[in-house]
């Protein structure tokens, strides 16, 4: 009877255990990306690109312009503004205009002229180092 007893003591203990740790990990305890929304990131380790490489300038087809603002130690930054430099002759769509947990921002452009086009990329008012390369026909 009191190898039952101390059987149940010890399997209540294990289980209370497993449920404390669960709780623990649920609330953030033990981190790993904590450190996403970090307010600095890195001009050098952002970058950015596009898809397609080109298409018409019918202002119907877009390409896909995708921006990643991260950190030194290569962490997404959340909650970044992007803001895209302009041209007439384009129409950017704002399709997640701030950074997410991966540090990603997304716009859809269409161009109503053919032409070869370079935009600035600013985050939070500071430029990237590259710009967005587009090519309409």
């Amino acid at each position: 009877m009191k190898r039952s007893i101390v059987f149940f003591i010890i399997l209540l203990l294990v289980i209370v255990g497993f449920i404390g740790a669960f709780g623990l990990y649920e609330v953030k305890f033990f981190t790993s990306r904590a450190d996403i929304s970090q307010a600095t990131f890195s001009i050098d380790n952002s970058y950015i690109f596009s898809t397609p490489s080109q298409a018409r300038a019918n202002g119907q087809e877009k390409i896909r312009l995708t921006v990643f603002i991260l950190n030194n130690q290569g962490l997404g930054v959340l909650g970044k503004k992007i803001f895209i430099g302009t041209d007439p002759s384009l129409n950017i769509e704002t399709i997640q205009g701030l950074t997410d947990n991966y540090g990603k921002a997304y716009f859809d452009i269409s161009a109503v002229r053919a032409g070869e086009y370079f935009l600035e990329i600013k985050a939070d008012d500071t430029a990237l180092k590259t710009r967005a390369h587009l090519v309409f026909n």
